[in-house]
């Protein structure tokens, strides 16, 4: 039997999880959030670029980080990596999907009544969003639970990893870069497009939510991340305050982009801030990342998952017991503060025994069986 050895854990890498679940919930509530804090003429995060960039590079990085560098019979089956994503993903995914549905079967009656058209459509929609294939089609990506598109792409992801992971295993750090810097472009350039549309094709709703969502056109930033990793993994560097200093400069000129660019130049700097912010924090060593990388900031960065995927259903239902949510100060943060918690409960309560107990499973059903056992025992 081959023993293989872990990497030890990169902390503040967990920690910045929980800033990126925020960010994004902040984006979606972006009007919500706008009104709360009295601001009238400027718009929160109102043309920026979609802070889940960061999850997807991030998603690239870890996955390469914690990946086994084994070859031949000891290297992990890929069946076991896809079954290792599905139970890590997949329960809280379905939690949000049941949390979310009685909201989507009241927006369909409102919208077509009580008739065969809505629960085809309801149906329809449900089975899309249970297969993780909505954001495949601007029609669905947002059809049920917002956040769930982007499990959606992270599914098409999982899906290519190992093959991505063999093929740029022993890659020299020129042709990383430079893959990163086609990744790069891979991300703007469809972005970039839209701003040549004719005006009247560029106010319809369908062009921007394939750039945004179609999985074939995010996949870069997740290639990115594996190529971060891949460098990262072959400069070993001591962890010094210098990383973390440029850690801090890349996450101040993140929140700046998003708070302030719009969509094109949001597209064009955050993916390089990103980047700089993840490798900074994974060679880091001072305050910030021993802030990021604290007891308290890696549960909540675990918690984030959950905190990602609830954060618009609990809104949704938040607004029908306190409609003055979205204007008051007090109330708003009563309600990140709860969906914390909720999220924190989840963690503890669904997402990480479940994990376990599906992993576990899985490898007692693939374990061989011993001589003269049962075939049924």
């Amino acid at each position: 039997m081959t023993t293989v050895a872990r990497r030890p854990l990169i902390p503040a890498l967990t920690g910045i999880r929980f800033l990126a679940a925020l960010s994004v919930a902040l984006y979606h509530l972006s009007d919500k959030v706008a009104a709360t804090l009295g601001i009238s003429s400027l718009h929160f995060y109102e043309n920026a670029g979609d802070p889940v960039e960061l999850f997807f590079i991030l998603s690239g990085f870890i996955l390469t980080y914690t990946h086994p560098e084994v070859t031949g019979a000891a290297r992990p089956a890929i069946k076991q990596f896809y079954f290792s994503r599905f139970a890590k993903i997949y329960p809280i995914y379905l939690l949000g999907w049941i949390v979310f549905a009685p909201l989507i079967y009241s927006n369909l009656v409102a919208l077509h009544g009580h008739g065969a058209g809505t629960y085809i459509r309801l149906a329809f929609y449900g089975f899309v969003s249970l297969t993780l294939l909505q954001a495949w089609t601007t029609n669905t990506a947002n059809a049920w639970n917002t956040p769930g598109w982007s499990l959606s792409a992270e599914a098409v992801f999982y899906a290519a990893f190992p093959f991505l992971f063999t093929y740029l295993k022993n890659k020299r750090v020129v042709v990383l870069s430079g893959l990163i810097f086609v990744c790069w472009a891979v991300s703007v350039i469809p972005t970039l497009a839209l701003s040549f549309l004719p005006l009247s094709l560029r106010n319809e709703f369908w062009p921007r939510e394939l750039v945004n969502f179609l999985p074939a056109l995010r996949i870069g930033e997740f290639i990115a991340g594996i190529c971060l990793a891949r460098i990262f993994l072959g400069s070993a560097k001591e962890k010094s305050m210098v990383f973390d200093l440029g850690a801090l400069a890349a996450l101040i000129a993140a929140i700046a982009v998003i708070v302030a660019a719009n969509h094109l130049h949001a597209k064009l700097l955050l993916f390089p801030a990103f980047m700089l912010l993840l490798y900074c924090l994974a060679c880091a060593k001072g305050p910030l990342s021993a802030m990021l990388g604290s007891k308290p900031m890696v549960l909540l960065g675990e918690a984030s998952f959950a905190f990602y995927i609830l954060h618009i259903p609990m809104f949704r239902y938040a607004k029908m017991v306190f409609p003055d949510i979205a204007t008051s100060p007090a109330q708003f943060m009563a309600f990140v503060a709860s969906l914390t918690v909720v999220s924190i409960v989840c963690f503890l309560a669904i997402e990480k025994p479940l994990c376990a107990y599906l992993r576990k499973a899985y490898k007692r059903s693939r374990a061989p069986r011993t001589m003269g056992q049962p075939e049924h025992a």
